[in-house]
């Protein structure tokens, strides 16, 4: 993980890694330091596989980094609020408007009605989404759906697994890396989503 302490602003993580500890609230199980990790990890092993740049190399794992921040004010429209504190933000670190706006864009890329337009949008929409190509798929849900019961995003266990179970069967993974390296998988996931809507219907 060495791209990771190369290209990520040690200060600007801290500052952001503190704010999520301190001003998160505790509904957010799932949008938290452990995701941003996660994804900023599925980052760096997705942008191997494809010939990047040093400042697109800083400006994807930055975009990860802050990606959620938006949470800190609401789970509502939370990529937005991302947008405008990484404006507020990232002059402080050195960035300039170029970089900042290459980092919204990448941010803005997260969320779902967007369809990624280049490669390096595409890894960090494959990155936020990676868990369901995962092995420890089954290990993620709860938080997430603990996390959605308590947004109201979702009334109860039933609407949540249903839900989850449509989610997975329309999504497509956009980079070829994980198209290729998640595919058993992600059935064997899909199969799992299944089996709880069912149980829980």
């Amino acid at each position: 993980m060495k791209e990771l302490e190369k290209h990520i602003n040690p200060i600007l993580k801290e500052k952001i890694f503190n704010d999520l500890s301190k001003k998160l609230d505790k509904k957010y199980s799932y949008h938290n330091i452990d995701h941003t990790n996660r994804v900023i990890n599925a980052a760096i092993n997705i942008a191997r596989n494809y010939d990047i740049t040093d400042d697109d190399w800083k400006c994807l794992l930055t975009a990860c980094l802050l990606h959620d921040y938006g949470f800190i004010e609401s789970h509502i429209d939370h990529e937005e609020i991302g947008v405008k504190l990484s404006s507020e933000i990232l002059p402080n670190y050195g960035f300039s408007s170029d970089k900042i706006d290459l980092i919204n864009s990448l941010i803005l890329a997260t969320k779902l009605i967007n369809q990624p337009k280049n490669i390096l949008e595409s890894i960090i929409r494959d990155s936020d989404l990676e868990y369901l190509g995962s092995d420890d798929f089954k290990m993620v849900y709860p938080s997430l759906k603990e996390e959605w019961i308590n947004c109201s995003v979702v009334k109860d266990d039933s609407e949540f697994y249903k839900l989850q179970f449509q989610f997975l069967s329309k999504h497509n993974f956009y980079t070829d890396y994980m198209i290729n390296n998640t595919e058993g998988q992600k059935i064997t996931n899909i199969k799992y989503a299944e089996k709880m809507m069912r149980l829980h219907h």
